[in-house]
């Protein structure tokens, strides 16, 4: 509708109707793309921090060993520092584990005197930034858009146990489901929560969720010995 009023002069003015600027439609966000950049993203990282968590039982580090939480700093190229807690065979315990190269040094749950662990699965493998997180987000399988919020995008999706073999030893086998939390500023990976067994010893219904942050923050790790 139009709109009248009157000049000084009784000429009576009548003015054009008002339209609305279009507001633009937001381009939708592919999210294996997404999952490609963040891919690309974390391979260029040098350092970062992260903690693991498990809803429930935990994970097979060594002979008679259990984590249930971890937290510590990875270091490109081949270093990586955590403090766990968990249970050696039927007692509760705190410890520490260093790796760098292909050495991994850890507490001995007696003494707290440090020792080389032999022959066990280097959690490296699946923490270096260059190879073990974007190969994981490669792997994942019918990436959907769970939610996205002002500065994140959370996609679900599946994962072949296997692809967490280099972290977790021996797998299941089977298919766990996956959610990815990346960060749209930067594309880092910023969460990822792992649902189902992924090793044989476990019971099904576990959850574990890793936490990634310090992106790139000056971290020294040496060996203890």
């Amino acid at each position: 509708m139009g709109l009248s009023c009157s000049s000084p002069d009784g000429a009576e003015v009548t003015g054009a109707p008002t339209k609305a600027a279009p507001i633009p439609t937001p381009t939708p966000i592919n999210p294996q793309a997404a999952l490609d950049r963040s891919g690309t993203a974390m391979a260029g990282l040098d350092t970062f921090h992260f903690r693991l968590e498990h809803s429930t039982g935990g994970t097979p580090l060594a002979q008679n060993l259990i984590i249930t939480s971890t937290d510590g700093y990875v270091a490109r190229p081949d270093r990586l520092s955590l403090e766990f807690t968990g249970s050696f065979g039927n007692f509760a315990m705190r410890g520490k584990l260093i790796t760098i190269g292909d050495e991994t040094f850890i507490t001995n749950p007696l003494n707290d005197e440090w020792q080389v662990l032999q022959d066990q699965v280097s959690p490296l493998a699946f923490f270096d930034p260059a190879q073990g997180i974007s190969r994981m987000m490669s792997q994942v399988t019918g990436p959907t858009i769970l939610d996205i919020h002002a500065k994140e995008i959370h996609i679900g999706g599946q994962l072949p146990a296997s692809a967490l073999s280099p972290l977790f030893g021996a797998t299941a086998g089977g298919i766990i489901d996956v959610e990815l939390t990346i960060d749209l500023r930067n594309s880092y990976l910023t969460k990822v929560v792992l649902d189902g067994r992924i090793t044989e010893t476990e019971l099904d219904g576990i959850v574990r969720t890793i936490v990634l942050d310090q992106f790139n923050q000056p971290t020294k790790i040496e060996p203890p010995l």
